[in-house]
């Protein structure tokens, strides 16, 4: 576990007045500085200020409290700059501005991002969606934090639930009313009733309450007086109505103090206290009843048999019946008929409950417990590597079956994608992603994750261009240089052509942690560049493992597309290639032609990379004298494994149309352009593949008529095979666990930080 003692951590509030979240964050920074933290505070100011310069606390005012465009830009400015100047660690923000302020910025400005939920938000007209809870974040009651995991889906395993820590030295019985006794003209001998809260519409409804049942409570007690502390925007509103009911009583039995620093004070100086959350534990730090009740609910007063539904709502009293001028009138006076010795008792069971659960040190413990876990746990279980984000069906197929695979065998499982559309990746498949291009953060990503993910697919080969293979090898270098244990995961090795290239290739493999191939071809590959094998082993692809949509299902599709329904279909899908000539495509299409005349298929053309293979399917099928189909939807793998499975042949360059054809008992013929389509092809034991440089349309329908004449022995044959490499390809999912795992026990042992 990482040493915290000294962080330096910045406290985000829109206020710093009077009001019980900016009591709470003045009493947790207190705390903190005086563990050894360093504490910076940010907000638009207020009367707090001056106790955070007693304890030599840095203030900086922006103007957080606002949503114009104006301040919200001046506070991302100031924000940045305070978190530059100051270098702060941990960015603990307190309210939905400053959480979403500091959320925009986490993304350009590496720190530790948590929060505090204080309060229910309202999630109406897209305000649930300018949310940012942080990396993890802390509720104040049990009721937040499911509030929280319904509205958000946020992961419990990211809530942590806390408490409002009271100062228990200066909230007690023996602190000194005296001056605001004389300040206020009080009567030292008179009972006093003490109501505190935000004077705001919807904090100070049981201030208008006491206001109007005071004549009731003057009645029977004469000497009353009903003191209410607090500032907001309904003050003026109470100041009338008490001005009009002190005249209407004869004498000032109700005094309003207006916003105060000095609560302890007023805490301490009543004979009961009237109030909800942070205020009424603070009554109760002073040994006094307390009857709990605001805008949200009420409790009544608190004793042993209120405890549960006092703590589960964090003394707010949500979602309990509402509190009435009857229940209050009735509460009030049972407190002042009761004796001295039940009142005590009650004050006595109020500060020990404050003592043993409410201290500050528990509530600062909890934070640091928060801040551990954001910045010592390893954020991400596996960075996963490939060519994604680029609409290749057969990358995505591979990305979209890595994911299932792995949360099959844990379901909270952290992933973070690299891709060149993290936006789409992210909507398509619930995931974390970043920019694939971006190798500053990917170095950041890499340091907090147990594990690179390598793959799948063919990706180390120079065939399509050094480049390439220089970003892969320099992302797969990170994390070696990192420490961070790296798998290739069901990699397609090669072609690798140059000599310095096979160099590059070579070192770097032979610093990986795990190595596995999808194909033979590429095990004697690496063999022949001279990597060790004893990390190697031979599995097969992982979108072998994905279950396509019902053939129902992928008719519907194919309907849509204006495929035509009960008929035989023959799936073709094939890419541009630099090596073939206007003379393959030529033959190609002659074949196709004549395969569907002879045998009555209707051809469909599948482009597995958009847009790119619908281009060059249109022009081959422009050569065509019949009638065909090109598919022009984007789909999702399972909608593409399924509509191949509605074929009943397929003709296939793209090396996955072969693999989903094979998974669903589809014949196939394969074009091979790259090595890897005949090592598939050899690997799944059926012979039928075409080399492009001795293609002919006479070869391509004499292979036709030969899988038509033994297609049930070739079904046969591939749905053992298939079984066999299912079971194979989960192995791939056996090993990234095992390295994760490893991770997992290295770091609880101390082994790593």
């Amino acid at each position: 576990m990482t040493n915290m003692a000294g962080k330096r951590i910045l406290m985000a509030l829109t206020r710093f007045d009077i009001g019980g979240a900016e009591t709470h964050v003045l009493e947790l920074s207190l705390e903190l500085k005086r563990m050894g933290y360093y504490v910076v505070v940010v907000s638009n100011g207020g009367v707090y200020e001056q106790n955070l310069k007693e304890a030599g606390i840095h203030h900086y005012k922006i103007p957080m409290h606002s949503k114009t465009p104006v301040n919200i830009a001046k506070s991302l400015r100031a924000l940045n700059k305070v978190i530059k100047d100051e270098k702060i660690e941990i960015v603990h923000a307190h309210g939905r501005i400053p959480a979403f302020l500091c959320g925009i910025l986490n993304k350009f400005v590496k720190f530790t991002f948590v929060t505090t939920a204080h309060w229910v938000f309202d999630t109406s007209h897209g305000l649930k969606y300018v949310s940012n809870w942080g990396e993890k974040v802390m509720a104040v009651s049990e009721d937040i934090k499911a509030y929280l995991m319904e509205n958000y889906h946020t992961n419990p395993a990211d809530i942590y639930v806390t408490i409002n820590g009271i100062d228990t030295n200066k909230f007690c019985r023996e602190a000194d009313a005296s001056s605001v006794i004389s300040e206020f003209s009080l009567s030292p001998d008179s009972k006093k009733i003490v109501y505190i809260s935000r004077m705001d519409k919807d904090r100070a409804q049981l201030a208008f309450e006491l206001v109007e049942i005071a004549p009731e409570i003057v009645k029977e007690f004469p000497d009353i007086e009903i003191v209410i502390v607090g500032g907001g925007n309904v003050f003026l509103e109470l100041q009338k109505k008490t001005e009009e009911m002190n005249k209407r009583l004869g004498s000032r039995r109700i005094i309003l103090t207006g916003g105060r620093t000095d609560i302890y004070k007023f805490a301490a100086l009543g004979d009961i206290f009237v109030g909800v959350s942070r205020s009424a534990l603070e009554a109760m730090a002073c040994e006094k009843p307390v009857i709990v009740a605001g805008n949200e609910g009420y409790i009544g007063i608190f004793d042993e048999t209120k405890l549960d539904s006092a703590i589960e709502t964090n003394f707010c009293c949500r979602g309990l019946a509402l509190s009435s001028c009857d229940k209050l009138l009735k509460d009030v006076k049972t407190l002042l008929n009761n004796s001295v010795d039940e009142n005590a008792r009650l004050g006595r069971f109020g500060r020990e409950l404050i003592l043993n659960s409410y201290s500050l040190s528990k509530m600062a413990q909890d934070c640091i417990k928060m801040y551990v876990a954001a910045s010592d746990t390893k954020k991400w279980d596996a960075v996963i590597s490939g060519y994604y984000g680029y609409k290749n069906s057969g990358d995505e197929s591979l990305l979209f079956a890595m994911l299932q695979n792995l949360r099959g065998e844990k379901e909270d499982i952290r992933l973070l994608v690299l891709s060149k559309d993290p936006q789409a990746t992210e909507q398509e498949y619930g995931v974390h992603a970043m920019n694939r291009y971006n190798l500053f953060k990917i170095r950041t990503a890499l340091k907090q994750s147990k594990l690179l993910i390598f793959g799948g697919g063919s990706l180390i080969q120079d065939v399509t261009s050094d480049k390439s293979l220089w970003y892969y090898l320099t992302v797969v270098k990170q994390a070696v240089g990192l420490n961070v244990p790296v798998m290739f995961y069901a990699n397609g090795i090669g072609p690798v052509t140059k000599a310095k290239n096979r160099d590059k290739v070579r070192d770097v493999l032979n610093k990986v942690d795990v190595i596995s191939l999808r194909d033979t071809n590429s095990y004697y590959e690496i063999k022949r560049m001279g990597v060790g094998l004893d990390r190697v082993k031979i599995t097969a692809d992982p979108a072998l493992t994905i279950d396509g949509i019902n053939r129902d299902e992928a008719q519907a599709l194919l309907a849509e597309e204006g495929v035509p329904a009960g008929k035989k279909l023959l799936g073709i899908s094939i890419r541009s290639w630099w090596s073939c000539k206007p003379s393959f495509w030529n033959q190609l299409a002659r074949g196709i032609e004549q395969i569907c005349r002879q045998y009555d298929y209707i051809p469909v053309w599948i482009p597995l990379k958009h847009p790119d293979d619908i281009t060059v399917s249109k022009e081959v099928a422009a050569k065509m004298n019949i009638k065909s189909y090109t598919l022009t939807k984007l789909y999702k793998a399972r909608e593409i494994v399924g509509i191949v499975n509605a074929c009943d042949l397929i003709i296939a360059m793209r090396l996955h149309s072969m693999i989903y054809a094979s998974e669903s008992g589809v014949p196939a013929i394969g074009l091979s352009y790259d090595p890897k389509v005949s090592g598939f092809v050899k690997y799944i034991g059926v012979n039928a593949t075409l080399n492009l440089d001795d293609f002919s349309d006479e070869k391509l329908v004499s292979m036709a008529r030969s899988i038509t004449l033994n297609r049930e022995e070739i079904q046969a044959s591939l749905e053992e095979k298939v079984s066999e490499l299912k079971a194979k390809a989960m192995e791939n999912v056996d090993m990234a666990m095992a390295l994760i795992n490893r991770a997992d026990e290295f770091e609880k042992s101390g082994d790593i930080s």
